[in-house]
Formats: C-alpha cells, structure tokens, sequence
C-alpha cells in the first residue's frame, strides 16, 4: 500500500501482520484498525489490548468498536478485501477460510461509505495505551496459536 491500509478484524493475533502495519505507516502509509472492545473468544480480548498498544505506539490510528463487531475487511489503497477469514492462525491456515478482492472502485466506495466510514465515527479512536498486565502476555501467547 502507498496510501491507506484500513482493517477491520476481531482477531488482530498475527506478529508478522502486525510487523506489516507498522512498516506501513512508518513509509507514510495512512493506517487505520478497528478492534472490537470485546471479542466472543476470552484469551483474544486481552491480546487484542496488546495489539493495539504495539499499533498505536507505532503511529497507527487505533479504533475500538464498541462491543463485538465480527467484521473481516480492509482496504488496501484503491483495493477491497472482504470474507470469512480472521488474521488469525486458525482461521488463514487450519480452517482455510478465505476472503474475496475487488479493485473495483465502485466496490471499493460502498465498503468504505457502508462499513469502514460508520463504523470510524462509532468507534473511539485510542490516543493513550489500554492497561496491560502480566496475563495479557499470557493470554497473548496463547493467542498466538489460534
């Protein structure tokens, strides 16, 4: 991406995406994540606190949705991707879902006017890092392997 990276995702357990959205917004890349405030999988609430702090301490505009959102999308410049699949382990290589691209920029429009564009005004944009303690690691850890 040159220009924007917007992902919405409630399971945010990858380091090697992580590690992609922070070398993204240190090239200039305007980034932005939307994180549900609670997931309906316990160890993955607390290891999305520690994503977000990692993203945010980045340069990375953090939004927390208010209660669960299961939304899986993103855009990638003028490019949309949208399905099943969550930016977890289970999910990219165990349970082999998947998710559908479009460059198309009608597409492209409606998703970000349909769900990215509602979705940033609900939710609150963190300018400070959520508490963290020793379990989150632990939970973070665990997390990992899903």
């Amino acid at each position: 991406a040159r220009q924007r990276v917007w992902l919405q995702n409630a399971y945010l357990t990858s380091d090697a995406i992580l590690h992609e959205l922070t070398a993204a917004r240190r090239r200039g890349v305007d980034v932005r994540v939307i994180l549900p405030y609670r997931t309906d999988a316990g160890p993955i609430n607390r290891s999305n606190v520690l994503a977000a702090n990692h993203l945010l301490r980045n340069g990375v505009r953090v939004f927390i949705y208010p209660g669960m959102s299961h939304v899986k999308a993103a855009i990638y410049d003028d490019w949309a991707c949208l399905g099943s699949a969550n930016f977890d382990k289970l999910s990219l290589r165990l349970n082999k879902e998947t998710n559908i691209a479009t460059s198309y920029e009608d597409t492209v429009h409606r998703l970000v006017d349909a769900v990215f564009a509602p979705d940033f005004a609900r939710a609150v944009e963190l300018h400070e890092p959520l508490p963290a303690g020793w379990l989150d690691y632990l939970n973070e850890l665990v997390a990992d392997q899903l």
